[in-house]
């Protein structure tokens, strides 16, 4: 559909002598230029208002050594960051590696699933232990023990999970929830 407001565009694409017979160009004939045409004559065309994004570059495949060096990040960041949030290390090293290294990427998800899994086993048994002793006035206050020895366990398996990422080996962490792959 064309706009009343734009004056029509003649197609330059087709030539106006025609073509010799042999299949060459008219001599003083070049391709888009008609021999009355001039700049003035054409509207202005307006600018669009935010220029079009420049074309991503191709993200360049991640070296060997790079690749154990962010898997060990992302199973030792998790560690790190159980002051804060556990998730943080894991889901930065998947986001940014996941399209660029299998390898980077299945630990990285290993990672962010053990996680993610440790703070809704540490949530809902922190729950449980909390009603317990509630309800028992304070006799189940031990069972506060079996998040902090979850968290232990988490710990001691990203540790062996960083070992195996390291020397370049999977790792399949035990009893987690497999929510990202």
């Amino acid at each position: 559909m064309s706009d009343p407001h734009q004056p029509s565009r003649p197609d330059f694409t087709k030539e106006p002598h025609g073509s010799a017979a042999d299949g060459e160009q008219q001599p003083g004939w070049t391709p888009g230029w008609r021999p009355d045409w001039r700049p003035e004559q054409e509207a202005p065309r307006q600018q669009h208002p935010y220029p079009p994004p420049a074309p991503s570059p191709q993200r360049p495949p991640v070296s060997v050594q790079d690749e154990r060096t962010w898997s060990v990040l992302a199973h030792v960041g998790s560690l790190l960051v159980w002051i804060s949030l556990p998730v943080i290390a894991p889901l930065v090293v998947f986001l940014v590696f996941k399209d660029r290294s299998r390898f980077v990427r299945e630990h990285s998800a290993e990672a962010l699933n053990a996680s993610i899994s440790l703070l809704i086993y540490v949530v809902a048994l922190s729950v449980v232990a909390t009603v317990l002793t509630v309800v028992t006035l304070g006799l189940a206050a031990p069972l506060f023990a079996v998040p902090a020895l979850l968290v232990v366990a988490a710990s001691i398996c990203a540790v062996l999970a960083a070992v195996a990422a390291n020397s370049g080996r999977p790792y399949r962490y035990p009893l987690i929830l497999r929510l990202v792959r």
